[in-house]
């Protein structure tokens, strides 16, 4: 062993001797983060510093410079404002000396000077003088319940009054005028009978006085010589005339003031005056269906008039129309004939069968119907084809119930007297507006085109003198008619009898009564009186124990 090791050295000695070389260890291998052994150059990218900025950059700075120096001088400005109004808001305590709080206390009293320094000292006042006494008011405790708010006046308060009747119409200054006879009648429009509706003159009153003074005399005449004649008593004065008040002027709502250009309106007036407006625009759109459609100016005018006198009446008010009130109550004629057509329009297609297209069939078959239609009128007719049921088209009962007769606050209901029966304008103007929406589709398309008088009274005027020729034909059986078609259109209206069907007597049973009152003076009874039952006491019968 100790051989084999020698010659192992001997073995790396001959290898030293030789030359050969030995293999050195090799360094750590550096990481790729560490930097340190880099090469670094001074001034290598260019700093802010060294760089010179551009002309752009340049005035960029110095505006932002100048923005700076600005609001530094703002700033320094409001803190010597702030630092001013603290010097004035300082104590004046604090200029003084300090005073030694620490030292010892003076017994002696304080002079008003040094009294006056401090301002919390209080100093007494003199008396003052105490105000007087309030007087106290009772009030009594209410709540909700019992506190009564000021009733507001509806502005359809006087519109749904009843219709005025002849007695409360004979009462005010204006005379009556009868709906079926108007002023229009004064021009020579006679009624759509052909006669003359004013009404009877009154029958003379008869003076109670004399009738009294009568009897009386007739009495001492055949009464026994004994009895003492009774002095004649005179008769009494007649009541005095009760004197009217003043007509007030129409005052404007609180707040109101009128503008020239500005269109009037009935809510521009105080509530009184706004409700007996709208109860006289009413009356008078009543008119315009039921006595002539397109009246002239005088005839405009003198409606209005009573129309406003009307609803005076009704709201025991006396006011003084003014001009403007006036044009109010006229506008409503094209206000009433508009809405006839709105009754008309969304009805008329459907009803006659019309469509809407542009497709050229369905365009040449609304040219035909409605030249068949406008031919002789005949798109009133029951059967417009056979020309059959003379203006009893079921179009114009249903159109009806969308204006006139829509309810029981209606036109056609408020004024019964002007529509019992369906008078025979208000039978032209729905004529007129049928001919008018059958002219829309003449062209085979509808063309909507505006009601105007204009254009529209010379239709009116042909279609009222085809309704008179029409009633004058058999003046009876037409009023039937036109009596049927008015109860129609107040069907489900909560509609009773008009003033002409109160009553239980008719003509039969009024001669009755003139026959049976004929034979009698009034003094005595026409029964004999029957006799009263004899009471015998002495029968006995036992009805007293009873």
């Amino acid at each position: 062993m100790s051989s084999a090791h020698r010659r192992a050295n001997s073995d790396s000695d001959s290898d030293s001797e030789s030359g050969t070389p030995t293999k050195q260890p090799s360094k750590p291998r550096r990481s790729r983060d560490d930097l340190s052994g880099n090469q670094t150059f001074e001034m290598r990218t260019r700093t802010s510093a060294a760089r010179k900025p551009s002309e752009k950059q340049d005035k960029t700075n110095k505006e932002n410079l100048t923005s700076a120096a600005a609001q530094l001088a703002a700033a320094q400005k409001k803190v010597a404002s702030l630092m001013k109004k603290v010097g004035q808001m300082k104590d004046p305590l604090e200029d003084e000396e300090p005073r030694d709080m620490d030292g010892p206390e003076s017994e002696e009293e304080m002079s008003d000077q040094d009294r006056t320094s401090f301002p919390s000292v209080i100093t007494p006042l003199g008396r003052l003088p105490a105000p007087p006494a309030r007087p106290t008011t009772v009030f009594r405790k209410t709540n909700k319940a019992q506190s009564t708010a000021v009733p507001k006046l509806s502005r359809k308060t006087f519109k749904r009054l009843p219709e005025l009747t002849a007695e409360e119409l004979g009462e005010g200054d204006s005379p009556r005028v009868s709906p079926a006879r108007s002023a229009h009648d004064d021009d020579g429009v006679m009624d759509e009978d052909g006669a003359d509706n004013a009404p009877p003159p009154p029958p003379p009153r008869l003076d109670l006085s004399q009738e009294r003074g009568r009897a009386a005399a007739g009495a001492a005449a055949g009464a026994p010589s004994r009895k003492r004649a009774q002095p004649s008593q005179q008769s009494p004065a007649p009541p005095p005339k009760r004197t009217k008040s003043k007509a007030k002027e129409a005052k404007f709502r609180e707040g109101f003031v009128a503008v020239p250009g500005v269109r009037p309106k009935a809510a521009d007036y105080d509530p009184v005056v706004e409700a007996i407006l709208l109860r006289s625009m009413a009356e008078y759109s009543a008119r315009i269906l039921a006595i002539n459609g397109f009246p002239g100016i005088t005839i405009q005018v003198n409606w209005a008039d009573e129309c406003f006198n009307n609803a005076c009446r009704s709201a025991k008010e006396r006011l003084i129309l003014t001009d403007r009130m006036s044009r109010l109550i006229t506008k409503r004629g094209s206000h009433i004939r508009g809405k006839t057509v709105d009754g008309f329009r969304p009805l008329f297609a459907t009803h006659y069968g019309f469509q809407r297209s542009t497709k050229a069939a369905i365009v040449k078959s609304n040219k035909a119907k409605s030249d068949a239609l406008i031919h002789k009128a005949s798109f009133h007719y029951k059967d417009p084809v056979a020309r059959t049921g003379y203006g009893e088209n079921s179009i114009i009962a249903e159109a009806r119930h969308h204006s006139v007769f829509k309810n029981k606050y209606s036109l056609g209901v408020i004024f019964g007297s002007y529509f019992n029966p369906i008078p025979g304008p208000y039978l032209a103007m729905d004529f007129s507006v049928l001919e008018f929406l059958a002219t829309e589709w003449s062209t085979g398309i509808h063309i909507p085109s505006q009601f105007t008088e204009k254009e529209m009274s010379k239709a009116y005027q042909i279609h009222l003198a085809d309704v008179a020729t029409w009633c004058s034909t058999h003046p009876v059986v037409t009023e039937n008619i036109r009596r049927r078609l008015y109860k129609k259109a107040c069907i489900g209206l909560g509609v009773t009898a008009t003033s002409e069907e109160r009553t239980h007597i008719d003509d039969a049973q009024k001669d009755a009564l003139r026959a049976e009152l004929a034979g009698r003076t009034g003094d005595t009874d026409s029964e004999p009186e029957p006799e009263e039952p004899e009471r015998d006491a002495e029968r006995g019968t036992g009805d007293d124990d009873a």
